[in-house]
């Protein structure tokens, strides 16, 4: 983990949630929630963030779940989160099916989380296919016009289609936010809506109008402007439920205090749901056989990260629908496992052995995955199909990882040892 990384890991705003949650899951005082985050068609890399978030908050009840969770329902689940990405794919994806089971899923109790794409998604007045299915928060986006200026910078991140008109992007990076509160905090826009609120709603935060790092395609003070008392997050009760919508990424890992809003929100709404069972395991214990196999992944792992070093160093960019994606974004996906390795290591003896075989197998996979993009790269010829086939299957290898990841540390909660 690097320094900055864990310096935020242990910011003292977190621990309070995650002081509550451990609580809640050794003694049953109210609801330790069953999680299932969003990593299916349309969603970006964003999603791994709803990873850190939930470690720091030690819930570990998780599941990483695409479109396929449908075959058995969303009934399951306390909290859904739905991160950045095609919104387009990801609506498609879902479809009719999809819709209504977040809908029933929130009618009974559950709380959604929707960040960037995951906000426009669930917007009632966003009015076009295939949105129209989702509406679970009232309210609209502002950063839609026929004809937007042109771009300062950052171009291929500037727009998107939107029916005959365009979403626009004035700002990309730390915006600064006010809570309903009077709290001030920082968060960084990707893409996320500037949203005004529908009867109903609830404007948990607004954009100040100030900015940390950003890049402006705008000119900064008109970008500002722009931006200035607009809703950045909206919540609404549906049912006996909640829905949030979020224009920026309060789950970045680099955002302790934004991360402890969505934290708070969480807690909040946990503790006044009844609590369930735990479902205790056994103690963890060391096994060599394991232990091996942990090296094993280790070893492909460097490898596959060695070989996605030398992609960063390519000139190229991969669009799929209205996502683009660069190639640091594989190396994203591999630190979110490699940084956990060491753990993982030392939970391993409560780990299936062909679960361990099956990821090292993967990630030697995608070493060569890797290796045959950046060649094409280096030779001028398209590799998008290919760099696109290596997303998809770092999004279900990385899935795959952090699925028993978590599973382990839930097996080793305080208390949890039959």
């Amino acid at each position: 983990m690097t320094s900055r990384l864990a310096k935020a890991a242990r910011d003292p705003a977190l621990g309070p949630v995650r002081d509550a949650f451990t609580e809640a899951y050794a003694t049953g005082s109210f609801l330790y929630p069953k999680v299932a985050v969003y990593r299916g068609t349309g969603a970006s890399h964003s999603w791994i963030w709803f990873a850190d978030l939930l470690e720091r908050f030690a819930l570990y009840d998780t599941e990483f779940i695409d479109e396929g969770a449908l075959d058995r329902g969303l009934d399951d689940y306390d909290v859904l989160f739905f991160g950045g990405g095609d919104t387009y794919a990801t609506a498609r994806a879902l479809g009719v099916d999809g819709a209504a089971q977040i809908e029933r899923a929130v009618n009974s109790g559950a709380f959604y989380w929707g960040s960037c794409a995951g906000a426009y998604m669930v917007l009632s007045e966003v009015d076009i296919d295939p949105f129209t299915l989702f509406n679970g928060v009232p309210g609209d986006m502002e950063n839609v016009m026929p004809d937007p200026p042109e771009p300062r910078c950052m171009a291929h991140k500037y727009l998107a289609e939107y029916g005959v008109a365009q979403v626009f992007n004035p700002v990309y990076g730390e915006v600064r936010l006010e809570t309903d509160e009077g709290a001030e905090l920082g968060a960084p826009l990707y893409g996320g809506p500037i949203m005004c609120a529908g009867e109903g709603s609830r404007v948990v935060a607004r954009y100040s109008g100030k900015a940390g790092r950003a890049a402006f395609p705008w000119e900064p003070s008109e970008a500002m402007d722009f931006i200035r008392g607009s809703a950045a997050v909206l919540s609404s009760p549906l049912g006996e439920g909640v829905m949030y919508a979020a224009g920026p990424h309060l789950e970045h890992p680099m955002f302790p205090i934004a991360n402890a809003m969505i934290g708070n929100e969480v807690l909040a709404h946990c503790k006044a749901r009844a609590p369930r069972e735990a479902v205790h395991s056994v103690c963890l214990t060391g096994d060599p056989v394991k232990e091996k196999l942990c090296r094993d992944i280790k070893r492909e792992m460097s490898n596959a990260r060695i070989a996605a070093f030398g992609l960063e160093k390519m000139p190229v960019t991969w669009t799929s629908g209205v996502k683009v994606w660069e190639p640091a974004k594989v190396s994203m996906f591999l630190e979110t496992a490699w940084r956990r390795l060491p753990l993982l290591t030392s939970l391993s003896g409560g780990a299936p052995e062909p679960e361990l075989e099956a990821i090292a197998r993967g990630y030697a996979g995608v070493t060569v995955m890797v290796k045959s993009v950046v060649r094409l790269a280096m030779r001028g010829e398209d590799s998008r199909a290919e760099a696109l086939t290596l997303l998809d299957t770092l999004k279900e290898l990385t899935a795959r990882f952090l699925s028993l990841y978590f599973r382990l540390l839930l097996d080793d909660m305080p208390g949890t040892c039959s």
